[in-house]
């Protein structure tokens, strides 16, 4: 049954609308949506693509999507930029491979573990290959609306065992996306095929070009309008302290997304000392957390309380007030924010620079 927390107010009028959905709303409001259990899912090729926030469920600020695919020997999508949208590329787990190339700038490349990120600017040649057979890639993507790419290529998937992805069962490990017609075609979906691109193979230690410390030494954000990558724990840090602990971990600012209105960081949760309350936010622009691992809770105003594992995503709109908390000793979460003043950044606001990844032994 549900309660009265159910019942909340959109435009003026009083519907029955549960916190928990099936599939990204058309319209802003708050939501959870469960990893692989719900969310509209498609298929293009071997790649199935869920959709956790959308342009019309975010009032357009971002896309958030997840990937699943079996190992490929192929490109996953041939080399294409993006004029309006900047993509964002987060290993939630397994391995792909991610190019990036501005124009006449240093072709990279990285092998792309859990927890790793790459980001893709506007007019950045990119493509991946899947490498691993459990692989997922989290889609982040600003502004909001590129799913319509998706929703015209795809094929709907019904998936009562929702299974990460159909298996390919006459041994087709391919997980290429569409050809090189199809993708030269999709200009009105701010995709330009790059045809000539050729991707570099001459990676070492995971990495081209040679000597950028992947995974052995510290990496920095990029510069506005570059590509860069952010190896798992090894990009910059702050500790927030003020409620329990907080490590964040800045993917994007507003430095490197001035042109496009978003921020994007990881953030590990303690669990809150007994003599705490726990802070209410509310945020000027969207909010959107999906749980890396560990046991996230929240409440968001006129609902009851939630609690989400790995994988699955809560919605929270503009000037809507909320509260969240680890359920575990240790709960890490990717956060997505509308606009350049998102809680990420204002956790980093209220702490300090810090060099590790796990908390201090005392409070």
């Amino acid at each position: 049954m549900l309660a009265l927390s159910d019942y909340v107010t959109v435009a003026g009028d009083t519907s029955l609308t549960p916190l928990e959905v099936d599939d990204a709303p058309s319209y802003v409001r708050p939501y959870i949506m469960r990893h692989y259990a719900h969310a509209q899912a498609l298929t293009i090729g071997a790649q199935t693509y869920r959709f956790y926030v959308t342009g019309p469920s975010s009032g357009n600020a971002f896309t958030l999507l997840g990937t699943n695919a079996p190992t490929s020997a192929s490109l996953g999508v041939l080399p294409h930029i993006h004029q309006r949208h900047y993509e964002n590329f987060f290993n939630l787990k397994g391995r792909y491979q991610l190019w990036a190339q501005k124009d006449n700038g240093t072709q990279q490349s990285r092998i792309i573990g859990p927890g790793d990120y790459g980001s893709v600017a506007r007019n950045t040649t990119h493509t991946f290959q899947i490498l691993e057979p459990d692989t997922e890639m989290v889609g982040a993507i600003a502004p909001g609306g590129f799913e319509q790419l998706f929703f015209a290529q795809g094929t709907n998937l019904t998936n009562p065992v929702h299974t990460a992805y159909v298996p390919q069962f006459d041994d087709e490990t391919s997980a290429a996306g569409p050809g090189a017609d199809v993708i030269s075609s999709l200009e009105s979906f701010d995709v330009y095929a790059q045809l000539d691109f050729e991707t570099r193979s001459d990676l070492i230690d995971g990495a081209a070009p040679s000597g950028t410390g992947w995974h052995t030494e510290t990496n920095d954000l990029g510069e506005p309008g570059e590509p860069y990558f952010i190896a798992n724990g090894w990009g910059p840090k702050y500790l927030n302290s003020a409620h329990g602990y907080q490590i964040v971990a800045p993917l994007a600012t507003g430095v490197q997304t001035q042109d496009t209105n978003f921020t994007m960081a990881t953030v590990s949760i303690s669990v809150t000392p007994a003599n705490e309350t726990i802070p209410v936010w509310k945020m000027s622009g969207a909010t959107a957390f999906q749980v890396i691992e560990g046991s996230f809770a929240v409440r968001i105003a006129g609902y009851d309380e939630a609690e989400l594992t790995t994988g699955d995503v809560v919605f929270i709109p503009p000037g809507t007030s909320f509260k969240y908390w680890s359920e575990a000793a240790f709960t890490k979460v990717l956060v997505l924010s509308g606009g350049h003043e998102g809680i990420d950044q204002a956790l980093i606001a209220g702490g300090e620079a810090y060099d590790f990844v796990t908390f201090p032994v005392n409070w």
